[in-house]
């Protein structure tokens, strides 16, 4: 009977454990072990909720301990980090037992990314879009955006929503944080004085099929996009950012929200497990990594942290793709008879006044046929019931953790 070690209680770890706990036999593993560096889960999905006032920021977050009685016979090793991989030995030693290994017989990687601003100077003084500490300071931007619009002496203001390097987790991010800042600052009455821009380095950072609505939805709010542009610089000049791009075009704002170049944890640096764009590797068909690392069989890696790519298109970044890649590898080691795998994913990009666009790639066929299965996307405009269904889809995942007993997250409703 195998020892499995999950790093990471994110979508990924939370989708593998739960597995683990509910549809794998007991006779499968003899141990699972979910290790995080914090006590408490959250979805992306509702911060902008809380950065645009609508509830409270600590209302999205829920207490990982909360989640045991869904976990049965998990261990849980809550705010321990990981000090390092040994994966010729198999074992990591942990922050808890730093003298003590823990043994492996099966490692599940599911650490996240971080974000580094360390390649761009200045970017660190921008927010980190994909930090939930960098939540209240949107929050800031925002009210003082609205409080120095509605002044006497008040001057024409910009909004920058700025993308540093791709690929980065959640695509549709960026384009829903100006959506739903462009509705925040339009009940606020001031719109009319503040621009909003969305850059990337890339012509088009969605999928193609996505491009005619979330164009459209662009022209309407009149949110200006910049592709195909650099960020060089990051710099202040009195009380604006200025951000300065490799063709020496430049934005002056009065705030930045930036997806920062993004990255496996240092740890799995440190064990010679990523490529040169700071993912792991791994085969889209099972997600066990692809390095040419002792021990490599043995080891997984889901989610966000993963290097995963079909016919030479990326893999999307989401949580509910994480959840899935944790399922399938849970069934996999347990050697579930009668699994049928499922890769199709679905995230709504909230635009403001109940409407959402909804993304649903499907990449079933790429797992299923890793060489010649294509993925496939549907794109939906949700003009009616968009919020909606993405509250519903936050409550989904809630329930399936948390149980009965997970807080349900209900935002204020829009004056």
């Amino acid at each position: 009977m195998s020892r499995v070690v999950i790093v990471g209680a994110g979508f990924g770890g939370l989708g593998c454990a739960w597995t683990f706990a509910n549809q794998v036999s007991k006779d499968a593993v003899a141990k699972v072990t979910v290790v995080d560096s914090k006590d408490w889960f959250t979805i992306g999905g509702t911060w902008a909720y809380a950065w645009c006032d609508r509830v409270p920021v600590m209302d999205t977050k829920w207490n990982l301990h909360d989640a045991k009685p869904q976990l049965p016979g998990v261990e849980m090793k809550l705010n321990t980090t990981v000090m390092s991989i040994d994966t010729e030995k198999k074992t990591v030693t942990l922050s808890d037992a730093p003298n003590d290994p823990t043994p492996y017989d099966y490692l599940v990687l599911s650490p996240g990314v971080v974000g580094d601003p360390s390649g761009i100077s200045g970017l660190d003084q921008c927010v980190d879009m994909y930090s939930h500490q960098h939540v209240e300071r949107q929050k800031t931007d925002l009210a003082r955006i609205v409080t120095n619009a509605k002044a006497d002496n008040a001057t024409r203001q910009t909004l920058a929503v700025v993308i540093a390097a791709t690929p980065y987790k959640c695509p549709v991010a960026p384009f829903e944080a100006a959506f739903v800042a462009d509705d925040f600052l339009r009940r606020n009455g001031v719109r009319d004085t503040v621009d909003i821009v969305v850059t990337a380095p890339v012509p088009w950072p969605l999928p193609d099929p996505a491009k005619e609505i979330f164009t459209t939805y662009l022209t309407e709010k009149n949110v200006t996009f910049s592709p195909s542009v650099k960020i060089k610089n990051v710099t202040r000049e009195k009380d604006d950012t200025v951000v300065t791009f490799e063709d020496d075009s430049c934005i002056n704002a009065a705030a930045v929200w930036a997806v920062y170049p993004q990255t496996a944890p240092t740890f799995i640096k440190d064990a010679k497990l990523t490529n040169p764009m700071g993912f792991v590797p791994a085969n889209i068909g099972t997600n066990k990594i692809t390095n040419d690392v002792a021990g490599r069989e043995f080891i997984f890696c889901i989610g966000d942290c993963a290097g995963l790519s079909a016919n030479g298109k990326p893999h999307p970044k989401a949580g509910e793709f994480a959840w899935q890649m944790g399922e399938m590898v849970a069934h996999d080691i347990g050697k579930s008879a009668d699994y049928t795998h499922s890769r199709l994913g679905a995230c709504i990009a909230e635009c403001g006044g109940g409407a959402g666009v909804l993304v649903a790639p499907d990449f079933t066929a790429c797992v299923l046929d890793p060489e010649n299965g294509n993925p496939k996307v549907q794109v939906a405009d949700k003009r009616e019931g968009g919020e909606a269904y993405k509250v519903a889809w936050v409550a989904k995942y809630i329930t399936k953790v948390f149980g009965d007993i997970g807080r349900v997250f209900e935002p204020s409703a829009v004056a």
